[in-house]
């Protein structure tokens, strides 16, 4: 992901560098029994059900205010 503008300073200058952010997202292959049982608890959670609003801001949203 490419923050443009949101990066160091440039030397001998006014302007900033764009900060290059590298997102790894981890998906377990194999899980116990223990593990399983948490995550069907987990799906018939009423926080985990996505339930969006339009003034609900998505992913990349928030990241952009977070670095603004």
């Amino acid at each position: 992901m490419r923050l443009k503008g949101k990066g160091v300073p440039e030397i001998n200058s006014y302007g900033r560098g764009d900060l290059l952010v590298n997102i790894n997202v981890w998906t377990p292959t194999s899980l116990s029994s223990d593990e399983k049982k948490t995550l069907e608890q987990f799906r018939n959670s009423k926080n985990f059900q996505p339930n969006p609003n339009r003034k609900d801001k998505g992913f990349f949203e928030r990241m952009k205010e977070y670095f603004d």
